[in-house]
């Protein structure tokens, strides 16, 4: 680790951030669309962080699944001390942290699914090839790796941007955009203006420099390190590792935004040269970022996605609208999805009710083939939540709401509490504290009227329906 990381690391709080991409019941989803056979389940599995500072991304997943193992590491040991002590806290006995240094760490046992979220592109060239080697030799005959990096060419102008941002910001001269780089880059935005794509995509990145902020900026874009590579490039030293590229974490990633129907069409035959047919479309989409799974070069893969695969996985509406269809068994499917939302339940569940609903018309073979079908392409629009189980999420509030034990203690600590589906949740300063005050022993009223007291502006009741709906209370 060269000495720029170890200081940014050593002096500077890494923001707390739960990823969802990360959510291994998604992955585990994905590994399965992408062919991985025997991915063991989350339920009965181990788990390997590389990089997980204070813990907010494998915390809630431990606390989710308690018969598997996780592990985390980081070379910070004030994270790793304050990952301890939250497990402690919320009495977490599958999980353990260590500071190590990952050049020198040498796993003690192999793992289903690895995370390396945020480090292979902020790290120095020796300890990029660490990571790829440990990926290598620390998964399970039929595990999975999540890693994150920046990608080119989309990320080529993003890399521009940052020197100049700096320069701007540093230089007396241009005290009229503002002080910090956060400033400059949003009056940089302002100027830029959308007439054409290139001021278009500068002010994108601008805006997205000002969201992320001085708490993630200089882990992220201002990061001593933060390299781009081609997706080619990083396939291939993959290859040299023993490891095959599956597809993205995020299913809807597998199809980037920006790219016509049309165009997947044309590119179809490029499916027989997976790597070239990814490239391709990263040049097209101007994508910045992949989330990509590898497996080992000797895992069992099936070819396509089957009626049997999807019916092992659990459904619910997704983020994206999709368009209507004319066909009567998914017209009902979708129906039934809307009246389950926010939760999720066992796909050979939904299908059975389809059935119920459709009633002497329906006919197994064909209505599961046509239904299982559009349910994997609406996946991978967005439109379906696919998950590895059901997710039950209560539909309104309790009348003495509680939190979990390390959501509990996440608002104690003023840390991010993280909701049913990984996304971290922040709150205006002040509610962690009533959000600490939920554990069960108090009445909705009672938290209503110490929320009026100190908090007049907000609609409690409301409040408190929004925290349910994303099943943070119980």
């Amino acid at each position: 680790m060269n000495d720029a990381v170890r200081e940014l690391y050593s002096e500077n709080r890494y923001p707390d951030l739960s990823h969802p991409v990360t959510d291994i019941s998604r992955l585990w989803v994905s590994a399965r669309a992408g062919g991985l056979e025997r991915l063991p389940e989350p339920a009965a599995c181990r788990v390997l962080e590389l990089g997980c500072a204070g813990g907010q991304n494998l915390l809630p997943l431990a606390a989710r699944y308690p018969k598997s193992e996780f592990t985390g590491l980081d070379y910070s040991d004030t994270a790793i001390r304050k990952a301890r002590q939250a497990s402690y806290e919320a009495g977490l006995h599958n999980i353990r942290f260590e500071a190590a240094d990952l050049e020198h760490w040498r796993p003690s046992h192999p793992c289903d699914f690895l995370i390396a979220h945020g480090v292979f592109s902020w790290v120095p060239d020796e300890v990029k090839t660490r990571v790829l080697d440990l990926c290598g030799q620390v998964l399970s005959d039929n595990g999975v790796a999540c890693i994150s990096y920046n990608t080119l060419p989309g990320w080529s102008l993003r890399s521009g941007l940052v020197p100049l941002v700096k320069a701007l910001a540093n230089n007396p001269a241009a005290a009229g955009l503002g002080d910090s780089v956060e400033s400059v880059a949003a009056s940089l935005a302002d100027m830029a203006g959308g007439g054409t794509a290139h001021a278009a995509n500068v002010q994108a990145i601008c805006r997205d420099m000002v969201k992320k902020g001085p708490t993630v900026l200089p882990f992220d874009d201002f990061a001593p390190v933060c390299d781009a590579v081609y997706f080619a490039q990083f396939a291939s030293w993959a290859g040299e590792r023993g490891l095959r590229y599956l597809g993205e974490a995020r299913l809807q990633d597998n199809l980037p935004d920006g790219i016509s129907p049309h165009a997947f069409d044309r590119l179809a035959p490029l499916a027989t040269d997976p790597i070239l047919l990814q490239q391709t479309l990263d040049l097209l989409s101007g994508r910045t970022h992949r989330n990509s799974l590898f497996c080992r070069v000797d895992a069992m893969l099936e070819d396509g996605m089957t009626t049997g695969v999807v019916m092992n996985f659990a459904a619910g509406r997704g983020l994206v609208e999709l368009p209507p269809v004319e066909s009567r068994v998914v017209g009902l499917f979708r129906q039934l999805l809307e009246e389950i939302a926010p939760s999720c339940l066992a796909m050979q569940e939904l299908v059975e009710r389809t059935a119920d609903r459709l009633g002497a018309g329906w006919e197994p073979s064909r209505h599961g083939r046509e239904l299982t079908g559009w349910i994997y392409q609406a996946a991978r629009l967005g439109g379906i939540e696919l998950r590895s189980e059901p997710l039950e999420i209560r539909s309104h509030s309790m009348a003495a709401p509680r939190l979990s034990a390390l959501n509990l203690h996440f608002a104690a600590a003023g840390r991010p509490v993280v909701d049913a589906r990984h996304f971290p949740c922040r709150f205006p300063d002040g509610h962690e504290r009533l959000l600490a005050a939920m554990n069960g022993s108090r009445a909705a009223d009672e938290l209503a009227e110490h929320a009026r007291a100190e908090f007049p502006e907000l609609d409690f009741h409301r409040w408190l329906a929004h925290l349910a709906e994303r099943g943070i209370v119980e």
